[in-house]
This record gives structure tokens, sequence and C-alpha cells, in this order.
């Protein structure tokens, strides 16, 4: 039978305890350097808007899939926080908010010119190359898969409910793929020059992505909160 809201806090008091300093420094370390990495592509003039909100996207497509992967060893009772959904259904689904959130993207950005040459290109993964996210790409979804083996683990040893760690991460880059580009859009539209207006953009941009990330870390790092009885 499905589990009671109170077995899914349970559930998820017991896999989100506060974080060790030490695991929580790693992680924000690992925010930093990645959003840092982001920040030193846009002042060497080696990316683009359309780099940045595609990154949004697929980041979040790739933390999808793993995590709807990582459900597949899961019986269905056991997973906390996941509609009951086919696999075609949960391939839809992630089909479609990346529709969604691609025409966001694609609606905000200041230059539309990479993002059609990138359509029109016939090797769409030398296209990505030239736009220089490929690498930190890789890197956070080889991140998000280690997390999710980690949960997968665990969850093996001690059984019960099951709650993975990149689902509740990835809210943060949902916030950021559909907040940011709204927010870069409408405070870079003020400029004049289009140089300045894509640089105010991917400024704007990448300080939601960050405040986004080390918000949900830090929310995270506290752990789910005990429910406090009293007396009415």
């Amino acid at each position: 039978m499905p589990m009671s809201d109170a077995a899914e806090l349970a559930a998820m008091r017991q896999r989100f305890p506060k974080l060790p300093p030490l695991t929580a420094a790693f992680q924000a370390f690992a925010i930093l350097a990645t959003n840092a990495y982001l920040l030193y592509l846009l002042l060497q003039g080696e990316a683009t808007p359309t780099s940045f909100a595609l990154y949004g996207v697929l980041e979040l497509v790739a933390w999808s899939v793993i995590a709807n992967t990582a459900l597949i060893p899961v019986p269905k009772a056991l997973r906390v926080g996941s509609p009951d959904m086919p696999l075609p259904g949960r391939i839809m689904a992630i089909v479609a908010v990346s529709a969604l959130l691609g025409g966001i993207a694609w609606m905000s950005v200041p230059d539309r010119a990479d993002a059609e040459r990138l359509l029109q290109a016939r090797d769409p993964l030398a296209a990505l190359r030239e736009l220089h996210i490929v690498w930190p790409l890789l890197a956070t979804t080889a991140l998000a898969a280690f997390g999710s083996i980690g949960d997968l683990l665990r969850w093996r040893r001690s059984g019960g409910p099951f709650v993975t760690g990149t689902a509740m991460a990835a809210a943060a880059k949902i916030l950021t793929a559909i907040v940011a580009p709204i927010a870069a859009a409408f405070m870079s539209h003020s400029s004049a020059d289009a140089a300045r207006r894509a640089f105010v953009w991917t400024c704007v941009y990448l300080a939601i992505k960050s405040a986004a990330e080390l918000l949900m870390l830090a929310w995270q790092s506290l752990g789910m909160p005990e429910r406090k009885s009293g007396r009415g």
C-alpha cells in the first residue's frame, strides 16, 4: 500500500539528516566551482546567453533522467514523493517540461543567432562544443549519477522507503530554468547596446542560479525538521 504522509516525512527525515560540515562544504564547493567556471566563460567571451540557457535546460533533463532511472529497481509503494506514472508517461513529462523550459529560454535570450545556428547544425555535439558547455554539463551529470548510485546502495542496505537526493536538488534547477531567464530578460531589456545586454542577462542568470542552488543546499543542510507535537 502507498505510504502515508507521516511515513513519507519520516523517510525524508531519515534520508536527509543534517549534513556533516565536510559534506556540506564539498557540495557548496561543487556549486561554486561550476558557477565560477560558467562566469569564467562569460568573462573570456567564450559563451553567450544561449550557452547558459541551453546548459540549464540540458542539465535539468539529464538530472531528470537520472532521478527517474534510479527509481526503476524500487517498488512503487516505496518511492517517496514520486507520482505513480508508467515509464512512457515519465518520458513524455520530461519531453513536455523540456520543451516548455526551452521555449522560455528561447524567448528570453537577447540574441537568438546562436540558437538558430544550433538548430540548423548537422552535428549537434560539435555545436555544443562551440558553446563551451559540454564539460561542465558532463561534470554535473556525473555528480548527479554518483549521488543516485549512493542513494540506491544505501537503500539496498537499509531497505524501507526510497528518496532520491537528485530529485530534491533538481528543484533549484527547475526554479532557475523558469525564473532566471525571465528575470534576466527583464533586467537587461533597458540596455541599448547588444553586448552589454547579453552581459547583464548572463550575470543575472548566473546570480539566480547560484543563489537557488546554495539556498537548496542550506535547506538540505538543516535536515528535515521533526514535527512538533503540542497540546491544542
